[in-house]
């Protein structure tokens, strides 16, 4: 029975010891949104935060990421100042935009996290598709384009000028 419990331990510490921890070590958060004159593009600062990648064993595999909503920018000042605004993402009471997987799924050639996206005081179950691949020193490339609705989050409201819908993809190194 105890040659049992000590092969369990050290089991758990060898795979414990495969499944290391990353950090994104570089990135970019774009998006677009269609509004009255054409379409809105812009960016955030890169994801940070930890993530856990293994293709061989998804289980193991979680992203806990982080955007400044802060780092708002398009090619308009004034735009940038009021999306910051409380009629908008309210950066200085929610400083960020927050992605906790509780699951990883393989999808045909790709893959699907699973998990919790929180922007504002709003948070809400949804499934990011995206590609990994492996580079050569090691680290995954990592990159995720899907649509959110900017109302389901208390990001603005709804009015004739702008689209509810807004495309962002998510790009970033993990190492």
């Amino acid at each position: 029975m105890k040659v049992k419990i000590l092969l369990f331990f050290f089991a758990l510490l060898t795979y414990a010891a495969q499944a290391q921890t990353s950090k994104v070590v570089s990135g970019a958060t774009n998006f677009s949104v269609k509004f009255v004159l054409g379409t809105c593009n812009g960016t955030f600062d890169a994801p940070k935060g930890g993530a856990i990648f293994d293709p061989n064993n998804l289980n193991a595999s979680a992203f806990n990421l982080t955007v400044a909503a802060a780092t708002f920018k398009t090619n308009s000042n004034a735009r940038d100042k009021d999306m910051k605004s409380d009629k908008y993402f309210d950066v200085a009471k929610y400083p960020e935009i927050h992605f906790k997987s509780s699951k990883i799924e393989k999808k045909d050639a790709n893959y699907q996290a699973i998990g919790t996206l929180t922007i504002k005081d709003v948070s809400k179950t949804v499934t990011l598709p995206f590609e990994a691949k492996k580079n050569a020193d090691g680290s995954y490339a990592l990159a995720s384009t899907f649509d959110i609705n900017r109302l389901d989050y208390k990001v603005g409201e709804s009015n004739w000028k702008l689209k509810d819908v807004v495309t962002l993809t998510i790009k970033a190194v993990i190492k």
